[in-house]
């Protein structure tokens, strides 16, 4: 399960990227400053989410929600440019609720 948060992030977050660099691209072409701020912030946060994928086999919980988030951000901000990358995201996101803990050995017991 902790595999295929990684890879789902990953897979979103090159999507994210594209994404935000062509909406970034287009915003400047048109004069668009708005357009152009909103795809480069989303380019950001996609390689943050990247870094969040990994993050979660640690921290399940704060990295699922960070997925979500940024998956959500993403959609609002790119809109349909950045659907593909909004699905693997937010699968991801409820992926890592479910990472299970592993327990540590008992090394007492000798």
């Amino acid at each position: 399960m902790k595999i295929w948060v990684a890879v789902l992030a990953i897979i979103g977050g090159l999507a994210g990227l594209a994404s935000g660099f062509v909406v970034t691209a287009f915003g400047t072409g048109f004069g668009e400053n708005d357009m152009a701020n909103d795809g480069a912030t989303v380019f950001w946060l996609s390689a943050l989410a990247i870094f969040m994928g990994f993050l979660s086999w640690k921290f399940h919980k704060i990295g699922g929600i960070a997925l979500m988030l940024i998956a959500i951000y993403g959609f609002f901000a790119n809109g349909l440019f950045f659907i593909v990358a909004f699905i693997f995201l937010l699968l991801a996101g409820i992926l890592a609720f479910r990472i299970k803990q592993t327990p540590k050995p008992d090394m007492t017991s000798v």
